[in-house]
């Protein structure tokens, strides 16, 4: 093989061993790319998971606060209501 042709084969050589390096490089960051992100995704489910247990929660302290028995007994034993008796309705017309 001529020195020019030996030449052109280093050259192309060396061009061809940067990229696979830089190639390898590149794997490297994104395999770590990825793992920070799927590391930030299972956190982010972590955290909906959370909250979807803390709004059932909510959910379920809101429907008692809001019980029509509660609120009766409330009425009559704070604020000492009673229902009418049918002497005591009037009925406004215009």
């Amino acid at each position: 093989m001529p020195k020019r042709a030996a030449k052109g084969v280093n050259k192309l050589l060396s061009v061809v061993w940067v990229a696979v390096i830089c190639s390898a490089l590149s794997v490297v960051y994104v395999s770590h790319l990825c793992r920070q992100l799927y590391n930030e995704l299972s956190r982010l489910e972590q955290d909906a998971n959370t909250l979807q247990v803390e709004w059932g929660r909510y959910l379920l302290e809101q429907s008692s606060w809001a019980s029509l028995s509660r609120i009766e007994r409330l009425a009559k034993s704070r604020l000492r209501m009673r229902v009418p008796g049918a002497e005591e309705i009037v009925v406004v017309r215009q």
